[in-house]
């Protein structure tokens, strides 16, 4: 009987796992709980990377997307000049190809006129610049003119390779000739309390002449003014990006396209 008794209570003697469930419980939801924060940490980690990375990237297009605009007066003011030029010369050129390459030729003649007079421009306001950087300087007074509009854009322009005139493939049988600023690179940092982030974009700009009737039956147009003509085209769609490229690093010292073959001198 007393044997049967023992047996009984240790049956009975459960104390202590109500402790032991507890313990089982809080060890799971603390992994749980763990678990979820990591996750939770690492989604905000990424959300706030992919947003340095979009902020960076917007700010840095916009350093090109102002400047692209912004040099369609460029295309204007060649186009009024080589326009006014080539009517002047009208009775001279005796066919619509004649007109046509001298009006080129002297669309051209301006926007090198133009460039190198900024990259001088650039050297007179410190002597200290050498080609290179007065090239960035130049590229940087397109924005700048804008009584400081861009002053945070033009910052973003940190190297200019070359500019001039190229003989471009349009990926046909011709070849059409381009005013190019090449090697155009801009960076922009997006800083948060985590870190910053840098995007790099490349590309080079092309400006090139608006098409103009100059055959006999166009002719009628020559006796008008210039901004006659002028009101006809849009000169936005003469100013495009070519070999547009972004990335994640300084690829400056490899970067290097094939634009065309140069028709003239280097820029400065």
């Amino acid at each position: 009987m007393i044997l049967k008794h023992d047996m009984k209570e240790i049956k009975l003697n459960n104390r202590g796992s109500a402790l032991i469930s507890v313990l089982v419980v809080t060890t799971f939801i603390t992994i749980i709980a763990t678990t979820m924060l990591y996750m939770a940490a690492m989604n905000y980690q990424q959300k706030l990377t992919d947003y340095q990375n979009k902020e960076s990237f917007y700010d840095a297009e916009k350093s090109l997307d102002e400047l692209k605009s912004l040099l369609v007066a460029d295309v204007q003011e060649a186009y009024v000049y080589a326009y006014n030029k080539t009517g002047r010369q009208i009775l001279l050129l005796k066919t619509s190809d004649a007109r046509r390459n001298y009006f080129q030729d002297e669309f051209m003649a301006k926007l090198n006129e133009i460039w190198a007079e900024r990259v001088n421009q650039a050297k007179i306001a410190d002597s200290t610049l050498d080609d290179a950087k007065a090239r960035v300087m130049a590229v940087r007074s397109v924005l700048a003119a804008k009584g400081g509009a861009y002053a945070t854009e033009a910052d973003c322009i940190y190297k200019v390779d070359d500019f001039g005139v190229y003989e471009v493939a349009d990926g046909t049988t011709e070849s059409r000739r381009k005013f190019v600023i090449k090697g155009i690179q801009t960076k922009a940092t997006s800083t948060t309390t985590a870190g910053s982030y840098t995007t790099f974009l490349y590309t080079d700009i092309c400006l090139e002449p608006p098409q103009v009737d100059w055959s006999a039956s166009g002719s009628s147009t020559f006796s008008g003014t210039e901004a006659v003509e002028r009101e006809t085209i849009a000169f936005t769609d003469y100013v495009t990006y070519i070999n547009w490229h972004k990335a994640d690093y300084d690829e400056s010292g490899n970067y290097d396209t094939q634009v065309g073959t140069k028709l003239t001198p280097a820029g400065p």
